[in-house]
């Protein structure tokens, strides 16, 4: 069924998955999710760790760490204190990001036909947001909640991602070991990412204040988790097809 230069039809380059391999692919899911949860503490620590470094690269003061219980295990994790100005301190701020943005969500709405859906729930978010600020020009929201809110989408992604990437990884991969290095590749990245993320959503806070929260948390909050999923299954997927059933002649 080998062609030289068009792949086969994807019904015959199926790769069948034996009963031992479906069995080790539950197993490391499993032991993946439990060492998560057995050192949930020391990741979120070093979870901390990346997102003050990278504040502090990025020139955003963190003042003091403070606390913040995720959940009731492992209890209280550090979080960074970062200053979110409010509105009311800067009435003229608020209108000139919220319109500014909106033009530029016009701009991709018109220009791009597929992103218009996408771009029209941004801009819901945006408006709720704007609309709070005109009601509650002085509502205050630290950096501390934001941080917890966001933990606890992250951890529970850490908990669920050893098993969505046993099913993509382990199990549809034709080298097994192969599998099991994206597996955990992608289980490292995410920890990492997602204090980059963290770092950045708190850095535009900081200089805007409340009006991206909502836009942000959604934007760079799970929807992100599935996107560089995604990404490193086609990157895993085009790195080992060509080794199972050789390369198409160009």
């Amino acid at each position: 069924m080998r062609r030289e230069y068009i792949y086969p039809h994807r019904s015959v380059r199926a790769f069948p998955v034996s009963r031992l391999r479906a069995a080790a692919a539950i197993v490391l899911a499993a032991l993946l999710t439990a060492g998560v949860a057995r050192f949930a503490g020391p990741l979120l620590d070093l979870h901390h760790r990346i997102t003050s470094l990278t504040l502090k690269i990025a020139g955003i003061p963190a003042g003091e760490t403070t606390a913040v219980r995720v959940f009731s295990y492992p209890g209280a994790v550090p979080a960074a204190s970062v200053p979110i100005p409010r509105h009311g301190d800067n009435p003229r701020r608020a209108p000139v990001l919220f319109f500014a943005t909106l033009a530029a969500l016009a701009l991709v709405h018109r220009l791009v036909p597929l992103a218009r859906s996408f771009v029209l729930f941004l801009s819901v978010l945006l408006c709720a947001a704007g609309l709070v600020i005109i009601v509650h020009p002085m509502f205050a929201f630290d950096a501390a909640t934001y941080q917890k809110i966001w933990l606890q989408g992250e951890f529970l992604v850490w908990l669920l991602l050893p098993w969505v990437s046993a099913f993509l990884f382990v199990l549809t991969l034709p080298a097994f070991f192969h599998g099991v290095a994206w597996m955990l590749a992608v289980q490292a990245y995410a920890l990492f990412w997602s204090a980059v993320r963290l770092a950045f959503c708190l850095g535009v806070f900081h200089i805007t204040g409340i009006l991206y929260v909502p836009l942000l948390w959604f934007c760079l909050g799970v929807l992100f988790d599935l996107v560089y999923l995604l990404a490193f299954y086609a990157l895993a997927l085009g790195l080992s097809l060509p080794r199972a059933v050789g390369r198409r002649r160009s």
